[in-house]
């Protein structure tokens, strides 16, 4: 027999191979994996951190462009062009030119990144619910039950500013309800939490109520004095406050909970809505439309032409559920209006509905909308009062604006041949 050192080199390293894949099979089938990994997905969440007593789920979303508005004009282009808007957020568009894609919004932190906390024993101290929530507050907790004012099992977060209105559920809460209503499924018995304020609109309780919380049983109306304590306290709190994926997630949630069908075509939608501001609905007064009767005339003829049902709504006279009130701007296909919280229920319109903003603004302040003439023309900050043409391009939805200068007293009488042109290009 001879000795073969070649045959026994190969045998040794056979043996090395099969213990290697051998352990590589144990490690990966019952050694624990330790380490979690941020999956950059719109659909998917990750545990970013996870300790004993606090738990993060975050997922990151895609950059996003928000078009400018629909010009009928010169004088609308040239007035959206001199806004405090433009000249703050022209220099985020691509290569300086903002007609071809519109606004650029990537910021990691206000624009795209989405978490909802978890923590035991966590501890509410009238924080600000947004973007900017502190990380030492997120994280606060109690020791002792004399710390709180108040011990709950579970609580939810929704401290928006004014979330106690329409307007301000729809644009504070609503995006933050898109990503964590899954919670207030989970825990049935979570308190929710919100800021208590003047009043608490009917629409509001409503819609709370469709989504299983009943004022009575699980809302808390939060005061400043109050410190919360919940054994299990939910914050999602840390959202951003625009991005077209969380708003268009909110109105699928409305029309979901109203029984809505998202399976109706386009040719259904036939009614064109104007929404009336008169002095008895108008909470903050002023930016009534003076020549009310040549106005609705053109608007009925418009609709005359295009075979819609022209609906004129005054939501101080609507006394219907909410229900109805979604249903009736899902089937809108125009929506016209003077700046208002009331064309917030532009929210319950579907994609491509066109949206016709009658813009105030005072001949002193002329790049200001009337709404944020309390700042200086040359003092650049955000304004509110482009709210609704962000909200209509977060919704995909067709937004001209038509701006109007106001009188002394804050009111306006609309060009109705401006009006009579912007109506023949929709």
């Amino acid at each position: 027999m001879y000795f073969r050192p070649i045959r026994l080199f190969k045998l040794f390293i056979i043996v090395i191979c099969i213990i290697i894949i051998t352990y590589e099979i144990y490690r990966l089938l019952l050694r624990p994996r330790k380490k979690l990994s941020m999956i950059r997905n719109t659909d998917a969440s990750s545990i970013l951190l996870s300790k004993e007593g606090f738990e993060q789920h975050s997922y990151t979303l895609e950059s996003f462009y928000i078009s400018l508005p629909n010009f009928s004009d010169d004088e609308a282009r040239n007035w959206f062009y001199s806004s405090s808007y433009y000249k703050i957020n022209s220099k985020k568009c691509p290569q300086g030119s903002c007609e071809e894609k519109g606004v650029y919004f990537n910021d990691t932190k206000e624009h795209l990144s989405v978490n909802i906390f978890l923590i035991k024993n966590g501890l509410y101290v009238n924080d600000d619910c947004g973007y900017n929530y502190g990380n030492d507050a997120i994280q606060r907790t109690f020791k002792n039950s004399d710390e709180p004012t108040i011990i709950y099992d579970k609580a939810i977060i929704y401290t928006v500013p004014d979330g106690w209105s329409f307007q301000h559920f729809l644009d504070g809460i609503g995006p933050k309800l898109s990503h964590s209503k899954s919670y207030l499924q989970k825990y049935p018995d979570a308190k929710v939490i919100i800021i208590q304020g003047v009043r608490f609109d009917r629409s509001v309780k409503e819609i709370w109520s469709m989504l299983g919380v009943e004022e009575s049983e699980r809302i808390i109306h939060y005061s400043p004095h109050m410190k919360i304590g919940a054994r299990l306290l939910i914050n999602p709190c840390i959202t951003p406050g625009i991005h077209p994926r969380l708003w268009q997630d909110a109105r699928d949630m409305y029309w979901s909970i109203s029984g809505i069908s998202k399976s109706s075509s386009n040719s259904e939608r036939n009614n064109l809505i104007y929404i009336q501001r008169t002095p008895t609905n108008a909470m903050n007064g002023a930016r009534l439309i003076l020549n009310e009767e040549p106005f609705i005339n053109i608007l009925r003829d418009y609709c005359s032409k295009h075979s819609l049902n022209y609906v004129q709504y005054d939501h101080s006279k609507d006394k219907d559920h909410i229900r109805s009130r979604i249903e009736l701007f899902y089937n809108a296909k125009v929506i016209i209006g003077v700046h208002s919280g009331a064309l917030s229920n532009m929210n319950f319109a579907q994609s491509k509905t066109t949206i016709i903003e009658i813009m105030p603004y005072k001949s002193s302040s002329s790049s200001l909308p009337m709404t944020c003439s309390m700042y200086r023309v040359d003092d650049l900050r955000a304004c509110a009062g482009y709210i609704l043409y962000t909200q209509a391009r977060l919704l995909n939805q067709s937004y001209w604006i038509l701006p109007i200068v106001v009188n002394d007293e804050g009111n306006l009488n609309v060009n109705i041949t401006r009006l009579q042109k912007l109506l023949d290009q929709i």
